[in-house]
């Protein structure tokens, strides 16, 4: 019987954002805000421009505009509750990054695309004067607001490092942090290996938007031909095990039989718990995208 290959070290564990970046950046946000403004001049709520559309209700804060609250309300219940819209909802923002070692694959890496999604919504939210917070396996959420220096933003993204943390999946960020209450919108992205719809559920809210945002290196969407004439060993960036390996002529089939089930059953869960999703590989460029998440089409 023959040694197995040893286990590779991740081809991209980090984060090299482009040189670019933050020209790209700056220039995304202007289009999205000149975006935001047309819609919310003819009417159209969206993210960018949500509406007054009654969602529920909330407690009532000391210090708030009395004039909020549900008189009504408040005359049945005796306690203080404030109509709560869907502006409201829409003026926090939890991006959710998976910094797991199953991101450190990929050329180029899915961290770097990830990272480079996350940082472009932050900033698209900054911008429209929204509160974002960005929680990965490096520390405590990062909050910033309108005002802030971006360079705080890019520089807890180079810090970025996939395997590097415990609890670093979005399962594991979901249960042991779970994004506050007054989140209305919540974007996780990552190649969701190990997640579940069931994870997502405990943080679905009335006035509440989710959206999946999955990415997955070129080499996973489309194998290379090799594998239709070598054997192939699967190694798991998550821990120590090799899995078991396939005989040269089943691989691709195999592998591609899966991969379409895996992303259709993502498909179906989310559309029928109505929330966004998409799939893209690691070198499509953030900006097309973000559009998709900030927009829902």
């Amino acid at each position: 019987m023959g040694a197995h290959p040893e286990k590779p070290e991740l081809p991209s564990p980090g984060v090299d954002l482009p040189p670019d970046y933050v020209r790209r950046l700056e220039r995304l946000v202007l289009q999205m805000a000149a975006k935001g403004e047309r819609r919310e001049g003819l009417g159209q709520a969206h993210l960018l421009g949500a509406g007054e559309e009654f969602i529920g209700h909330r407690p009532y804060r000391e210090g708030e505009d009395l004039r909020r609250l549900d008189w009504d309300l408040l005359a049945r219940s005796d306690q203080a509750f404030v109509r709560r819209t869907r502006r409201e909802a829409a003026q926090v923002w939890s991006v959710v990054l998976d910094t797991s070692g199953s991101m450190g694959i990929g050329s180029p890496g899915k961290l770097d695309a990830g990272a480079q999604l996350a940082g472009a919504i932050m900033a698209v939210g900054m911008r429209a004067g929204v509160r974002v917070q960005l929680k990965s396996g490096l520390g405590p959420a990062l909050s910033l607001r309108r005002g802030q220096p971006l360079g705080i933003l890019i520089q807890r993204l180079k810090d970025l490092r996939a395997g590097g943390e415990v609890g670093a999946s979005p399962e594991a960020i979901l249960s042991g942090w779970g994004p506050p209450r007054e989140v209305g919108l919540v974007v996780i992205i990552g190649d969701f290996v190990g997640l579940s719809p069931k994870d997502l559920e405990p943080h679905r809210r009335p006035g509440r938007r989710m959206v999946l945002l999955q990415v997955l290196a070129p080499e996973e969407l489309e194998p290379a031909n090799q594998l239709l004439g070598e054997a192939v060993h699967w190694f798991d960036p998550e821990g120590p095990e090799e899995r078991p390996g396939l005989a040269p002529g089943e691989a691709a089939l195999v592998y591609e039989g899966r991969l379409e089930a895996w992303l259709e059953g993502w498909q179906r869960s989310t559309r029928s718990r109505g929330m966004g999703w998409s799939v893209g590989a690691s070198d499509v460029p953030f900006e097309e995208r973000v559009a998709l998440a900030l927009e829902g089409r």
